[in-house]
C-alpha cells in the first residue's frame, strides 16, 4: 500500500488520476472510470464518481493497475515548504505574464496581406 500525502483538505478521484498519471486530462476521467467500473474501490466500496472527494484516512483501490493508496494529511514542515512552491510558482507566473504583455506591447504589429485578385473571380 502507498501513501499519499494531503497538502489541502482532499483531493477528488478525477485529480488523483491525473496525478498517477493514469489519465492526461481531467476530461478523460469519466471515460477512465467507466472502463474500469468495478475495478476502482473507495474504502472497500465500488466507487465511478470523478469528483469524490477523498479525505484524510481514506483508501483508493485501482484493482485494474494493482495500485492501493492511503491517504494522509501532511505534517506542518511539508505544509510549509509546498505553500512557500507554491508561491514562489505564482509569482514566476505573473513575471512570465508581464514580460510577454511587455514584449507584445513594444513588438511591431504584422501589416495585414492584400488578398490578389484574379480578373474574373469574386
Amino acid at each position: 500500500m502507498q501513501t499519499y500525502t494531503l497538502f489541502e483538505e482532499y483531493i477528488t478521484l478525477g485529480q488523483v488520476l491525473k496525478e498517477l498519471g493514469l489519465i492526461a486530462t481531467g476530461g478523460q476521467a469519466k471515460i477512465f472510470l467507466a472502463e474500469n467500473e468495478g475495478h476502482i474501490f473507495y474504502n472497500g466500496e465500488p466507487e465511478n464518481r470523478r469528483g469524490k472527494k477523498l479525505f484524510d484516512g481514506d483508501r483508493l483501490e485501482i484493482r485494474s493497475e494493482q495500485l492501493e493508496l492511503h491517504f494522509q494529511k501532511t505534517n506542518p514542515e511539508e505544509l510549509h515548504q509546498y505553500t512557500q512552491e507554491k508561491a514562489e510558482e505564482e509569482h514566476v507566473k505573473e513575471l512570465v505574464k508581464k514580460l510577454n504583455q511587455e514584449n507584445k506591447a513594444t513588438q511591431p504589429r504584422p501589416e495585414k496581406r492584400k488578398v490578389p485578385r484574379f480578373p474574373g473571380v469574386k
